[in-house]
């Protein structure tokens, strides 16, 4: 991550982290871009959440059971022993209660939905990756984005934020079909649900210097 180049999940945490955690994921952004100048590698091992994501998707289209790619995870890597059981059972109730799921055939677009949302003006682009993209009986879509951060949980706002990013950077799909998941507190924001005020760009983008702002006074310290 470099908050020039950063995914929206990762922008949405630190808009409404509390400030010690937002300096504390600045600074190590600043860490890793100076390893980088001196010829190193700002990869930390891999996206922690990707596995995961990967096995829902399987999942949902009922090609394997999530509980089990679960505990495969974990046998495998036992940095997962924490927090992989807590994504898992959010994921289930979110398909049970909310998304209502469960018991409907679920077709996984095989193509994920990516797409870029540029500031050019103030140099940061925010990236969408690998959302969900599935057809419900055959008869409607979803494009679900997940937000798995720990802390904070994502507001309302937030989740106004997320939908209007998605918005603006995926052109091709409905913009009625998105939905951002808050898997944590088993919440889902949509147009329908969290409807936009209309104030979603001005918004965003006044956090995003923000960040922007914090991120440059940082690097002089």
């Amino acid at each position: 991550m470099s908050v020039l180049d950063i995914p929206l999940r990762k922008i949405l945490q630190l808009f409404y982290a509390p400030l010690p955690l937002r300096r504390s994921i600045l600074k190590e952004d600043i860490r890793l871009d100076r390893r980088k100048e001196k010829g190193g590698n700002r990869s930390k091992g891999g996206d922690f959440y990707l596995p995961f994501w990967s096995d829902v998707k399987k999942h949902i289209a009922g090609d394997a059971d999530l509980s089990e790619l679960t505990d495969d995870r974990i046998r495998s890597n036992k940095n997962f022993t924490r927090l992989y059981p807590l994504l898992k059972d959010g994921v289930i109730d979110l398909l049970s209660a909310k998304l209502r799921w469960s018991n409907e055939p679920v077709q996984i677009v095989p193509k994920s939905v990516h797409g870029n949302l540029q500031f050019g003006d103030i140099g940061g682009i925010v990236r969408i990756r690998d959302a969900l993209h599935a057809r419900v009986r055959g008869e409607y879509t979803r494009v679900v984005y997940p937000y798995f951060s720990e802390e904070p949980a994502l507001p309302e706002e937030g989740g106004r934020l997320g939908l209007w990013a998605m918005q603006q950077a995926l052109i091709e799909p409905d913009p009625n079909d998105m939905r951002v998941i808050d898997i944590l507190r088993r919440t889902f924001f949509s147009p329908q649900t969290t409807p936009l005020r209309g104030n979603e760009g001005v918004v965003f983008r006044e956090n995003y210097i923000s960040i922007i702002t914090e991120w440059e006074r940082l690097k002089l310290d």
